[in-house]
Formats: C-alpha cells, sequence, structure tokens
C-alpha cells in the first residue's frame, strides 16, 4: 500500500475567498478576532484516495509518530505486509524523533521524501487541503474551534472513503 502524507494549518480567523457580492459591496464576515488554529494530519492511500486523518494542536514531531501509530492500527487490522508513506522534508518529519521511530518500524514501513519546495508533487495539496480550505473555511467564522474540527471532519469523511470505510468510491 502507498500512501501520501502532508499536513495542513487551519485557523478560526475566516479566510476570505472570491464571493459573488453587489457592486461596490463586499462581503461581511462577522467574527470575534480568535487566532485558533489546529492542524490537520492527512494520509491519503494511493491511487484509491482513501484517507487517514488526525487532528492535533500543532505539527511536530510528536504528532507525526503518533499518527504513524494511528495508520500502523490500520496496517495490522488489514494485515498489510508493507506501507510506504511519501512525505515531504518538513523539519519534524526528517528530525532524529521521526528516523528512530522509522527505523524502529521497518518490518511495516517505508519512508520515501519528496524533493524540497516541490508541493505539486503530493496530491494531498490539491485534492484535499485546497479543498478544505476552500470548501469548508473560506468565507465563514466558527464560533468555536471544535465546530469548525467537526466541519472538516464532516467533509473529509463526505468528500472521500476513509481507510475503515466500503463505501463506493463517487467524486
Amino acid at each position: 500500500m502507498v500512501a501520501f502524507e502532508d499536513e495542513t494549518t487551519i485557523t478560526q480567523k475566516p479566510c476570505l475567498r472570491k464571493s459573488m457580492s453587489l457592486e461596490g459591496e463586499q462581503q461581511r464576515i462577522e467574527h470575534n478576532g480568535s487566532r485558533n488554529k489546529f492542524s490537520a494530519y492527512i494520509s491519503m492511500s494511493w491511487p484509491d484516495q482513501r484517507l487517514i486523518y488526525d487532528f492535533y494542536g500543532g505539527m511536530n514531531s510528536t504528532n507525526s509518530i503518533d499518527h504513524l501509530e494511528n495508520i500502523k492500527t490500520y496496517v495490522v487490522k488489514n494485515c498489510w505486509k508493507r506501507l510506504i508513506i511519501i512525505w515531504d522534508n518538513a523539519s519534524f518529519h526528517v528530525s532524529k524523533m521521526v528516523q528512530d521511530y522509522a527505523n524502529s518500524q521497518r518490518d511495516w514501513l517505508t519512508i520515501i521524501y519528496l524533493p524540497t519546495k516541490a508541493p505539486y508533487l503530493n496530491p494531498n495539496e490539491r485534492k484535499v487541503n485546497q479543498h478544505i480550505k476552500s470548501d469548508v473555511c473560506a468565507n465563514r467564522f466558527y464560533t468555536h474551534i471544535e465546530d469548525q474540527k467537526a466541519a472538516v471532519s464532516e467533509y473529509l469523511d463526505n468528500r472521500f472513503r476513509t481507510w475503515n470505510d466500503d463505501r463506493p468510491y463517487d467524486t
């Protein structure tokens, strides 16, 4: 099994995108100035585009390892012999902590690093991350960060299949 992994930061502060409005008027989005944020770690299996995702308070080595541990449960459950993760060269991906973890998991995990400054090689960037920000977060304010996490989760569950979902795929 091959999976592309990427992270994205989602902020509570509304992201303004193009929208229809009367000439000379701009869409108004009420918000309280909150700049709370969370990170979504998203892994997409290829080529069937099933997702597994986790939400964290930030992006770091510990969260990367935790996400890999969550993936490992699916690898074991589905009796896969090997998972090849393809991800970028983020500092927390190449840290000694993550490298040590990956080396201890060689029986089921292989990691391939994408070249630096090449997000166009990771399909998560355009198939998932951009759509989350334009379809779920753009021109909206969520009063509570948990409401925003729920909206992102619902969007991902409805738009994509998850690794433990047997529904037919249709986008």
